[in-house]
C-alpha cells in the first residue's frame, strides 16, 4: 500500500515528448482529421475519464441499463451525439456486479424483489465474454470510466495486473475489457479485430494514453472516490490502508491533469476544454445515514462509539438490526472530521488548485474548470431531502408507496453510493452548466424527474411480497454495496 508509484519522471518525459512534437498513436476514427484547426473540427468532440461514477455503474454493477444513463452519455446526448458517436463498453444483462456468488461465477447487478436485495442473475465465468457487446470496437471508447479506478490508475493502469487494486489484494478486472489489455490471458482478454485502416493498439494504454490518442476537444474527469471510499465504508477509516494519502492524491491528480492539457494541446493543435468535479463529503453519500434520521425511525441504540454521527445503513440491515452497533457500523465525530477534512476535503482542495494551475498556465493553455459537487447536492437537499436518502430507507418510512413511487423519490441506486437514472441526470446537469459557462455553449439540462429507475429490473414481484417492512440483505450483498471493484 505504501508503494504508490506515480512516476513523476515519466510524466515529465512524456510531456516533454509531446511538446517536442512526438505524438502518440492517432485514433483510427474514419470521420476524423489528425490535427483539427479548431474545436469545431475535432474528430472526437468528447471523452469522459473516471471511475464507476463515470462508467454508469448502478446497483453494484455495470450493465447497459445503467450505462445508457451514465452522466457522460447524457452530456453527449445534449451535445447532439449518440451511441455511435459517443461509444461505451456496453454490457448485456444481467451485467457484471461485485457480489460474491462463489468460485466460477460472476454476479449481475443487484435488484429488489419486493422483500430482499439479490443479484439479478449469475453468469458462469466462461460465458462472461458474451456479455461484452462492444468489445470488438476497433478504436478506444469515448467513455473511459473504469469502475474501481484510483487516481494512481489514470496514468498507470491498463490491465488488472497494473491496477492499484493489486495493492489491495483485488486486481481490477474492469480494466481488462474497458482498456482491453492484450498482453494478458485473463477473463476479459482483448479480442483483436482487424480494422481498415489499421487501428492503434490498446495494449499498455492507460486512460490518459487512450484519451490522448482519441484527441477530444472536451474532456470531463471525475476521479478520486475510490481513493477514500473503501476506507470510509469500513467504518474505521483512520489509518485505513485503502485510503490514499492527500499528498499522494495531489501528486497523482496534478501529474495527470497537467499532462492531459499538454498532451491534447500538442495532439490537436488547440487548447482543450477540461471539466473536473469535486468529490462528495460524507453527508452527501447516501450509504451513510445520519444518526438523528436513523433514530427517528429505528429508535435509540447502544453504540460502541458513543459519539457516532453516521450509521452504515445497509450493514445495519444485513446484521439483523442489532441493538448494539459495533465500531465498524458507525462513523464517529473524529472519523467524520478526518474524512471530510484530511481526506476528501484535502482531495477537493487539490482538485481546485490543479484546475486553477492548468487554467492559468500560459505555456500549456487549457480551458479548465470544475463542478462543485457538494454545493450542488447541498442545494438539492434544501428543496428535496428525499432525493438524498437510500431507496431501502424510503421504503421503510413510506410503506404505502409503490416500488415505483419510492424509486422516484431518490437519486441514488440500491448500493447507496452510485446515482440512479435521476441522479446521473442531476450530475450531468452540473457538468453541462460548467461546460456552457466555459465554452459559451447553451446545452440544455435534463429534468431528473423525466428519468425513471426500476430497481426490480422488470422482474415480476409476487403478489404476496410485502411492500413495507424491513428488506432482507445478505452479508454478501452488503459487501457488494461497499465495493465497486473486483
Amino acid at each position: 500500500m505504501k508503494k504508490l508509484l506515480t512516476s513523476i519522471s515519466m510524466l515529465a518525459l512524456l510531456l516533454a515528448l509531446l511538446l517536442a512534437g512526438c505524438s502518440l498513436d492517432d485514433p483510427a476514427d474514419p470521420t476524423g482529421t489528425v490535427n483539427p484547426s479548431s474545436p469545431a473540427d475535432a474528430s472526437t468532440p468528447y471523452v469522459a475519464i473516471g471511475n464507476s461514477l463515470t462508467a454508469g455503474f448502478m446497483d453494484s454493477g455495470l450493465m447497459k441499463a445503467g450505462q445508457a444513463n451514465s452522466y457522460p452519455m447524457i452530456v453527449a446526448t445534449q451535445m447532439g451525439l449518440n451511441k455511435d458517436t459517443f461509444t461505451q463498453p456496453w454490457i448485456e444483462a444481467p451485467g457484471i456486479g461485485t457480489t460474491n456468488v462463489g468460485a466460477g461465477n460472476v454476479s449481475g447487478v443487484l435488484h429488489f424483489n419486493g422483500t430482499a436485495v439479490l443479484p439479478l442473475g449469475i453468469t458462469p465465468q466462461a460465458e462472461v465474454p458474451g456479455l461484452l457487446l462492444a468489445v470488438a470496437q476497433p478504436t478506444q471508447y469515448h467513455n473511459l470510466g473504469v469502475p474501481g479506478a484510483f487516481s494512481f490508475d489514470l496514468m498507470n493502469a491498463h490491465s488488472a495486473a497494473t491496477s492499484y487494486g493489486v495493492n489491495l489484494g483485488s486486481p481490477n478486472t474492469f480494466f481488462e475489457f474497458i482498456n482491453r489489455a492484450g498482453d494478458l490471458v485473463s477473463l476479459f482478454k482483448n479480442i483483436e479485430v482487424p480494422a481498415n485502416p489499421p487501428a492503434p493498439g490498446y495494449q499498455s494504454g492507460s486512460q490518459f494514453y487512450q484519451t490522448i490518442a482519441k484527441g477530444p476537444a472536451l474532456v470531463t474527469a471525475w476521479i478520486g472516490g475510490n481513493d477514500f471510499l473503501f476506507g470510509a465504508t469500513s467504518g474505521e477509516p483512520i489509518g485505513h490502508p485503502a485510503i490514499t494519502p492527500a499528498a499522494t492524491f495531489a501528486t497523482n491528480y496534478g501529474g495527470f491533469l497537467h499532462s492531459l492539457a499538454g498532451g491534447l494541446l500538442q495532439r490537436n493543435g488547440f487548447p482543450p476544454t477540461i471539466i473536473c468535479a469535486t468529490l462528495p463529503l460524507v453527508r452527501n453519500i447516501t450509504y451513510f445515514l445520519d444518526r438523528p434520521t436513523f433514530e427517528a425511525v429505528f429508535g435509540a441504540r447502544v453504540y460502541d462509539e458513543p459519539d457516532a454521527e453516521y450509521i452504515l445503513f445497509t450493514d445495519f440491515l444485513s446484521a439483523g438490526m442489532p441493538a448494539t452497533l459495533p465500531v465498524e457500523m458507525t462513523l464517529d465525530t473524529a472519523e467524520v472530521t478526518y474524512l471530510d477534512t484530511e481526506v476528501i476535503g484535502a482531495y477537493n482542495t487539490a482538485i481546485q488548485t490543479v484546475v486553477a494551475q492548468v487554467n492559468g498556465n500560459p505555456d500549456v493553455p487549457a480551458h479548465a474548470d470544475f463542478v462543485d459537487f457538494n454545493a450542488n447536492v447541498d442545494a438539492l437537499r434544501a428543496t428535496n431531502p428525499d432525493a438524498l436518502r437510500h431507496f431501502l430507507f424510503l421504503g421503510i418510512i413510506y410503506p404505502d408507496d409503490t416500488i415505483a413511487e419510492t424509486a422516484a423519490r431518490t437519486y441514488f441506486a440500491l448500493d447507496g453510493v452510485h446515482p440512479n437514472n435521476q441522479g446521473y441526470a442531476f450530475v450531468a446537469n452540473g457538468f453541462l452548466e460548467v461546460i456552457n459557462s466555459v465554452t459559451g455553449s447553451s446545452y440544455s439540462p435534463v429534468p431528473p424527474e423525466a428519468m425513471t429507475w426500476d430497481p426490480t429490473y422488470g422482474v415480476p414481484i409476487p403478489a404476496k411480497a410485502a411492500r413495507g417492512g424491513i428488506p432482507r440483505i445478505s452479508p454478501e450483498v452488503a459487501e457488494a454495496m461497499r465495493r465497486s471493484f473486483r
